[in-house]
């Protein structure tokens, strides 16, 4: 009775799929081209997080970093020691808002608000003016100005923002 059991319980480790990656392996993924020769991503990827069968017949599924969609192992291959042509990915910070603008030791820096963050941070005016359109529709929408303002007595040149009818130091 023993040995039918034990072979029942072969036959069905047999059905059940292996877990091939692990949560921190680097992967590229699957993707075929027909202009191109190339059938694996340039891109590589971690393994974020690995998705156990909820029923024998399935098989794992693994999440990677970056991407929403879910693969299976014939999708990924594993990317073994230091590969050479790894690609870095930059993360892309993009502005929400404008809040203000700041004078800090006599430069010009705004207040920006960044999608998906809570916290303001403070970047300077030159950085943001790489990509002037935000900016540009700023200043022009709230009648931002920036000049020089030289005191009579210390001759001391400051850095001083035009507001409209307000004026910030």
């Amino acid at each position: 009775m023993d040995s039918v059991r034990e072979k029942e319980l072969k036959v069905k480790k047999r059905n059940i799929s292996k877990e091939v990656f692990e949560k921190g392996d680097l992967v590229r993924l699957h993707q075929p081209s027909d202009k191109t020769r190339q059938v694996w991503s340039n891109e590589i990827y971690e393994i974020e997080r690995v998705y156990k069968p909820k029923k024998s017949y399935t098989v794992y599924e693994y999440k990677v970093d970056g991407l929403k969609d879910r693969f299976k192992e014939e999708e990924l291959l594993k990317v073994v020691g230091d590969p050479q042509n790894k690609i870095q990915k930059f993360q892309k910070f993009v502005i929400s808002k404008l809040v203000k603008p700041v004078i800090k030791d006599n430069k010009e820096y705004y207040e920006v608000q960044w999608k998906g963050y809570r916290e303001a941070t403070l970047e300077p005016r030159d950085v943001l003016l790489e990509d002037p359109k935000m900016v540009n529709l700023y200043e022009k929408k709230n009648k931002i100005a920036f000049y020089d303002s030289k005191k009579k007595k210390t001759n001391k040149i400051t850095r001083r923002i035009y507001n409209g009818n307000k004026s910030d130091e």
